[in-house]
């Protein structure tokens, strides 16, 4: 049966967070070496001012995590999240740290960082801080989606779908393989905005992932005269709504992190039983794997 497969970017199709990724390459683009320190120096401080809103939100936050024993209030945690994900935007943007950039050059910044990740040898400086790995399998999981005739998707907080477009390009030559609902960096301030598909609304929560996989759904469904069945595959707690609103919902773990993954351990709390796909059995809507390859071994989705 054809279905519609949708993946999360960051830590799923690629095996680390990206956005670190995405300032190297701005702050190489500054040019003089001074310009650069000033501009790491300024990215230093972004993040550091992140991650401690993040730390005090979390800190002050009732009811704490071991004691979110429902999906409902799980939800509303990760709602609240929206005001450290948008002060924290509002800095990048204030400070113009991604401004002056084209969507072309972000596509090739994609291109590249996928390149340094599989060990070519690019125009760039080799700095690993460049580098994007593709998760293992995904090339064949998509050849062998196509083959069967799926829908495939892409939906992702991060910032720039050109991006994201340069790492997949390999899968998606063409850009009409994958149905997308990515950010974008405008040019040339450098602001975020969100997917057209969604009125430019900026995506930056787990709600906001999920109001973007069901315009996903809603097209396809006026698109197609028979119901695909829904897949989705998400690393983090900001992909905890699509899984959950997929008919089957794959949890992507790195190797070895299987006891750390906070995505696991979330559903685990609220009683949601997630078994390795090795594991699964006919029925069950969620499962987790360390790659695509894993997945295609365990004929999980038929």
């Amino acid at each position: 049966m054809a279905r519609f497969i949708v993946f999360d970017f960051d830590g799923t199709v690629t095996q680390q967070d990206t956005i670190s990724v995405l300032a190297q390459f701005a702050i190489s683009f500054r040019g003089p070496a001074r310009s650069q320190k000033e501009a790491s120096e300024q990215w230093k401080r972004i993040v550091d001012l992140y991650v401690a809103d993040y730390a005090k939100h979390k800190e002050s936050y009732v009811p704490k995590a071991e004691d979110r024993k429902q999906l409902a209030q799980e939800l509303a945690y990760l709602e609240s999240l929206r005001t450290v994900e948008l002060s924290s935007a509002e800095r990048v943007v204030n400070t113009g740290f991604f401004a002056r950039l084209k969507s072309e050059q972000w596509e090739q910044f994609g291109r590249e960082a996928r390149r340094i990740g599989e060990g070519c040898s690019p125009d760039w400086d080799g700095d690993k801080d460049k580098e994007v790995r593709v998760r293992k399998g995904f090339s064949e999981f998509v050849q062998q989606a196509k083959a069967r005739g799926d829908k495939l998707g892409v939906v992702s907080v991060n910032w720039s779908r050109a991006f994201v477009e340069g790492v997949i390009e390999p899968e998606d030559p063409d850009r009409s393989e994958f149905v997308k609902r990515v950010n974008e960096i405008k040019w040339p301030g450098g602001q975020l905005e969100g997917p057209e598909e969604m009125g430019g609304k900026v995506m930056m929560t787990a709600r906001d992932k999920l109001e973007g996989f069901e315009t996903m759904l809603l097209e396809e469904a006026a698109e197609e005269s028979k119901k695909r069945g829904s897949v989705y595959f998400g690393d983090s707690v900001t992909d905890l709504e699509c899984l959950l609103r997929a008919d089957m919902g794959i949890v992507v773990v790195n190797d070895g992190e299987e006891g750390n993954s906070m995505l696991l351990g979330t559903l685990e709390r609220l009683g949601f039983e997630v078994p390795h796909v090795s594991q699964s059995r006919e029925g069950m809507k969620l499962a987790w794997a360390r790659d695509f390859k894993e997945v295609l071994g365990n004929n999980v989705l038929g």
